[in-house]
């Protein structure tokens, strides 16, 4: 099974009413931060390539040199283990463990679309990552570009919501909801 079909087995079972859910965002004790939440990807359909549209929750912690990514059913359980480092991706779930040369390599096989999971993780939080240059948006909307992407933060005051459109095709768009602790 081709780590993009499990990915879409894993996520097909959530309903898609639960596009966006409850999250939180919790310090680990190494203070890196642990965020969980309801992450929904879609991806355009682009030449022989159908849509695509993955809806988990999540808990993600660490940062583009080394972290973890959990992907959990919708009651909970843990469908999928996604590590990385420096020097690997790996994915663990019901059809075993499987190595990546890097992280973009293994959300381009797991989503049909690589998405920068490093960057991401500095998005969520409400600001652009360190990693790459980035420019604010051109409308009066809170956010920025940066990677290619089109990262809004108009909602992310209210509830942590970001959402996130890359500008070059296929269109990919992340939205993540999170909740934040006072």
């Amino acid at each position: 099974m081709t780590l993009r079909r499990w990915v879409r087995a894993a996520i097909g079972v959530m309903a898609v009413a639960t596009m966006v859910g409850c999250a939180s965002v919790v310090r680990t004790p190494s203070d890196q931060p642990l965020l969980s939440g309801r992450l929904l990807v879609k991806v355009a359909a682009i030449g022989e390539q159908p849509a695509q549209s993955h809806n988990a929750a999540f808990e993600l912690s660490g940062d583009e040199h080394q972290g973890q990514m959990r992907l959990l059913g919708p009651l909970g359980a843990q469908v999928a283990l996604a590590r990385w480092d420096r020097n690997r991706a790996s994915l663990q779930d019901s059809q075993g463990e499987r190595d990546f040369p890097d992280l973009q390599t293994m959300t381009g096989e797991a989503l049909g679309e690589p998405i920068p999971l490093g960057a991401l993780m500095q998005w969520l939080q409400g600001r652009p990552w360190a990693g790459a240059p980035h420019r604010p948006l051109a409308s009066a909307t809170p956010g920025f570009v940066q990677l290619g992407w089109s990262v809004d933060l108009a909602r992310w005051a209210d509830g942590a919501l970001v959402e996130a459109t890359r500008l070059d095709p296929p269109g990919v768009i992340v939205r993540a909801k999170l909740d934040r602790n006072p």
